[in-house]
């Protein structure tokens, strides 16, 4: 049978198809409609004709029916293979773009994924709008038990400020909380703090995330309350948080609560050091002249049991971060043994320039090119690299931190970075590995119509 491709519908499909869609020589069907017409500039020959076509015409209405009876709101972001089941079905690039806007993704657009999709047919505005769909993880405000945790933990207290200007704090710090936090040990500096930053205003994709993560709404909602929302409860807001999982009590306490100005995450007092991304990495415990030994936790949410005192300058092996709470490392020590401390004990091979660490200064820099796929699609933007800048002066571990550009831009960006040269950082007088932020930008200097 000839004609345009056949589409089958799913329970999500009726929601984002365009009001009709021609199935075969003639005739349209309607899938919010579920109702089959003829086309206007054809003629009742063509129609009749095409109606023979009878089984495949109530297998379509039948799926439609099926799909109407699911609830809309339940849809979750799209996965990629469903973005590209619309590219490869003919769905217009306009439906497309909206279904992407109102229900997000559930996946990162990274370079391959973008190729990908691209020769599945997608076009620049599809493109564009799964990059604008793509949100990293929100990080969590700080809660009242972490704060106490870290103060027991000997966490120092600029390292505490840092993270509150950073992330915000979810509860309001009462008179009587602050005294317990002075009793506990905590200095005028982040008290200041703390009584001036109040919780943290909601955001829409902070909500997402924790509907994403299927904590319990009630006490969602209750949050909502305390904390405020930095966003309109629009149609297309609620839907989304809808689609989210967020049921009915949820919605209307967003409804409902006050409104307030966006966090703006601050820059705090710099912290000792900068543990690596990934563990199996050296450090050496590092300690103030008050301090005699460094305490070492059984774990990390256990920071009142110390199960062993380690000397200052003792070499160890850094395991991984604690999720929670911040501030609180893995380690490794001994003969194999593991526990808990405070990073700001831990000192890593890998430094970063500041204070007696000097920054490496850059010898060597080719640019990186455009593709010609790039150059085509106008595309330009920035890449931002995390690199590693070792003893010699040469790159290594290059990790990109922002969102993809797509289109072979962020390659070039990391094949032309881990050419560059340095003479390297040095502390006190010697050379010293250190990682270090870059950026690669790409202008067009001569755009084509």
């Amino acid at each position: 049978m000839s004609g345009n491709p056949i589409v089958l519908l799913t329970p999500w499909t009726t929601a984002i198809l365009p009001t009709s869609i021609p199935t075969m020589t003639g005739v349209y069907f309607s899938p919010q409609s579920c109702r089959i017409k003829p086309a206007r500039d054809h003629s009742p020959s063509k129609v009749g004709k095409a109606m023979k076509h009878f089984f495949l015409i109530a297998l379509l209405i039948t799926a439609c029916f099926n799909a109407r009876a699911v609830p809309q709101e339940s849809r979750p972001p799209l996965s990629k293979d469903e973005v590209i089941d619309l590219l490869i079905s003919n769905t217009p690039s306009k439906i497309i773009v909206s279904t992407i806007k109102q229900y997000g993704i559930a996946f990162k657009p990274t370079d391959p994924v973008l190729n990908d999709l691209r020769k599945a047919g997608a076009d620049k505005a599809v493109l564009a709008a799964i990059r604008e769909a793509w949100h990293a993880d929100v990080p969590k405000p700080l809660g009242d038990r972490e704060i106490r945790i870290m103060l027991a933990g000997d966490v120092p207290g600029e390292n505490i400020i840092r993270i509150v200007l950073e992330r915000g704090i979810d509860f309001q710090p009462t008179p009587a909380y602050l005294q317990e936090l002075r009793n506990d040990g905590a200095k005028d500096a982040l008290i200041d703090v703390l009584r001036a930053a109040g919780p943290r205003p909601f955001s829409k994709d902070e909500l997402v995330q924790q509907l994403t993560a299927r904590v319990d709404q009630k006490w969602l909602a209750q949050k909502v309350r305390d904390r405020a929302i930095d966003f309109e409860p629009t149609g297309i807001n609620l839907t989304t948080l809808r689609n989210a999982g967020a049921q009915p009590p949820l919605l209307e306490s967003i409804r409902t609560s006050r409104r307030a100005k966006p966090f703006v995450a601050q820059a705090g007092p710099a912290p000792r050091s900068s543990p690596p991304l990934v563990g199996g990495r050296a450090a050496t415990l590092i300690c103030e002249p008050s301090d005699h030994d460094v305490p070492v936790f059984a774990g990390a949410n256990d920071l009142g049991n110390v199960v062993a005192r380690l000397r200052c300058g003792e070499h160890v092996t850094f395991m991984e971060k604690a999720v929670s709470p911040p501030g609180i490392d893995k380690i490794k020590y001994g003969d194999g043994k593991e526990g808990f401390v405070a990073n700001s004990f831990l000192e890593f091979t890998v430094a970063t320039p500041g204070g007696d660490v000097t920054a490496p200064v850059a010898t060597y820099r080719p640019g990186a090119g455009y593709t010609p796929e790039a150059r085509r699609e106008k595309v330009e933007g920035t890449v931002k690299l995390s690199i590693v800048v070792d003893t010699q002066g040469n790159v290594s571990d290059v990790q990109e931190t922002s969102a993809p550009l797509g289109f072979g831009l962020d390659k070039n960006a990391i094949d032309a970075v881990k050419k560059w040269k340095f003479n390297p950082a040095t502390r006190a007088g010697d050379p010293v590995s250190v990682r270090v932020m870059v950026e690669v930008s790409f202008r067009l200097q001569f755009k084509t119509p």
